[in-house]
């Protein structure tokens, strides 16, 4: 789970999550927020709800741009005695 956090906080991808890590963090993190960016709209869920969420959007017509992490879960990550110190030190280089 570390391993994959730290892939998606890294500049590599900038936040963003690819289908491989939503599985991983579906199954491991199932309550991340995720924000979900559609032609239309954007919502932020619990990483157990994404493909769900897709799917609807999808069916209703809509159209899926891009899953990341949101800024505000990245800031609750920092700020917790419970995450490890590398990822805070992720999160300070990927904002800095």
């Amino acid at each position: 789970m570390i391993n994959t956090l730290l892939k998606i906080i890294s500049k590599e991808q900038f936040c963003f999550v690819l289908s491989n890590d939503l599985d991983i963090l579906e199954e491991e993190m199932p309550n991340l927020p995720i924000l979900m960016r559609f032609g239309a709209c954007r919502e932020v869920a619990a990483a157990y709800m994404v493909k769900t969420i897709i799917s609807e959007k999808e069916a209703d017509g809509d159209y899926l741009r891009d899953v990341s992490i949101p800024s505000s879960a990245l800031t609750d990550m920092g700020s917790s005695p419970f995450v490890p110190r590398v990822l805070k030190d992720a999160i300070e280089s990927i904002r800095a």
